[in-house]
């Protein structure tokens, strides 16, 4: 039987999963990089945000271990902190501080670059997984009748040597600048349409000693503010080693700045005083570096009405969110189980039709990331995009209603952390005896019994 091969354009979270699933199926598989791979934990060209905050999601740390095993333990004892999500985290919401209790839902909170390399380390060390780095795609190879394709050209970066490479399957993850629109022009193929969102948001993060006296949270969240008005955000985690990174963020084009007056100033404007107070006890240790971009955007490969075999889109590369919402290796993650699902449903005798079904499965995976993070943003004026109907805002309001009436719910809370973690869909907010318990509350806050309406103020303690 001929070998059969794959290659992945992009050694990114979700090239760096599928290649991790390909060589499950294939013989061979080639990752094909433009950068020079750091020998460590490096923040390279090709990956500015590693700068930043990135959470971690439950549901994407838990696919993680399925395709890494040891990996939760590895990256505990490399002093990655691990917390449990309500017990460890402050969370300020539209409707308040949530309850802080054993939510028993746990993660690691480590830095992007350091989860990327020990993920890439673990890759490079099976047998069948070769890096090809320092190259640019220019093309796809196709069939004479560009019904197929067949590898990719490549130059090599610094000089004019173009080389050819071929493969059973390609798949892009070459993130927000995919070259796939015009890679499938180029082979007579419409571009997919593409749905945007343009919420234009940035952010600024800068890393502070750890102070001595530092509070029991180990990820301190505050929520942007529609309702008042207030577009700005923040997250402050511990990342092990006696270090805090600290994110601002802004929607609508209000920018945290990136010098220190600007950025402290910012500071104070989130809707609450919590995390200034903490940075006035805590010294910097890094300059401020800023990230900015229009929002999210989705590009429809699975309804194309032609595309060529043999070649399929993954990541960032299909839908780029918010990355406020830290949704996206958690969603590379989800796409590589959709991949390892399909591949052992089709095998790959023969890949003809396997993109089609593929490209339709991604969709579908990424529906619930792409509901949550765009509906939160377009409840800002200035956000572009196509408005929610009067359904989808009725939904809005009972949301906002949750939020109002679940800070001091066990159950409400839990449901919520599990729908954010995308551990559960969004429906899951509407399972009857949670509609009850929202009505229950909400009668209760109708009776005057008080529910929310906290000011930011004060952290809540941890109970139980």
């Amino acid at each position: 039987m001929a070998e059969k091969t794959a290659i992945v354009v992009g050694a990114s979270m979700a090239g760096l999963l599928a290649a991790r699933v390909l060589s499950e199926h294939f013989d061979r598989v080639t990752v094909v990089e433009r950068d020079t791979l750091p020998d460590g934990p490096e923040i390279r060209s090709g990956v500015p945000q590693a700068r930043h905050v990135h959470a971690l999601l439950v549901q994407g740390q838990h696919l993680l271990e399925e395709f890494f095993p040891g990996l939760s333990d590895e990256l505990t004892e490399s002093g990655a902190p691990r917390f449990t999500w309500c017990r460890d985290t402050c969370y300020f919401t539209p409707g308040g501080w949530i309850k802080r209790f054993d939510s028993k839902i746990q993660t690691n909170m480590i830095r992007r670059v350091d989860l990327e390399y020990r993920i890439r380390k673990r890759v490079s060390a099976r047998q069948n997984v070769t890096f090809l780095t320092g190259r640019d795609v220019r093309g796809l190879l196709a069939d004479d009748a560009n019904l197929r394709v067949t590898g990719v050209e490549v130059t090599v970066r610094g000089t004019q040597d173009v080389e050819q490479h071929t493969a059973d399957l390609v798949v892009d993850c070459t993130g927000r600048g995919s070259k796939t629109p015009e890679w499938l022009a180029a082979l007579g193929y419409d571009a997919p349409r593409e749905t945007s969102v343009k919420s234009y948001v940035g952010y600024a993060t800068r890393m502070y000693k750890k102070p001595a006296d530092a509070p029991d949270w180990t990820v301190l969240f505050i929520n942007a503010r529609s309702a008042e008005g207030n577009p700005r955000g923040a997250a402050i985690f511990d990342v092990g080693h006696g270090e805090w990174m600290v994110s601002l963020g802004g929607l609508n084009k209000e920018y945290p700045p990136t010098d220190d007056d600007g950025f402290m100033a910012f500071a104070r404007k989130i809707p609450s005083p919590t995390l200034a107070k903490a940075l006035s006890r805590a010294e910097p240790t890094s300059p401020i570096v800023g990230y900015r971009i229009e929002g999210s955007r989705l590009r429809h490969y699975d309804r194309l009405a032609r595309r060529p075999e043999g070649f399929i889109a993954m990541g960032d590369a299909v839908c780029s969110f918010n990355p406020i919402y830290g949704q996206g290796i958690t969603v590379a993650a989800l796409e590589a189980r959709e991949l390892d699902a399909a591949l052992h449903r089709h095998g790959t005798a023969n890949l003809t039709g396997f993109a089609g079904v593929f490209q339709k499965r991604v969709a579908k995976t990424l529906a619930n990331a792409w509901v949550l993070a765009t509906g939160e943003d377009l409840r800002f004026p200035g956000t572009e995009g196509d408005r929610p109907g009067f359904a989808a805002r009725l939904i809005q309001r009972y949301v906002d209603q949750y939020a109002k009436v679940s800070f001091n719910d066990e159950l409400l809370t839990l449901t919520f952390i599990k729908v954010l973690n995308l551990a559960a869909p969004p429906t899951t907010l509407f399972a009857p005896r949670i509609v009850a318990r929202v009505i229950a509350l909400t009668f209760r806050q109708w009776r005057g019994m008080p529910i929310a309406g906290q000011d930011g103020t004060q952290i809540p303690a941890v109970q139980g």
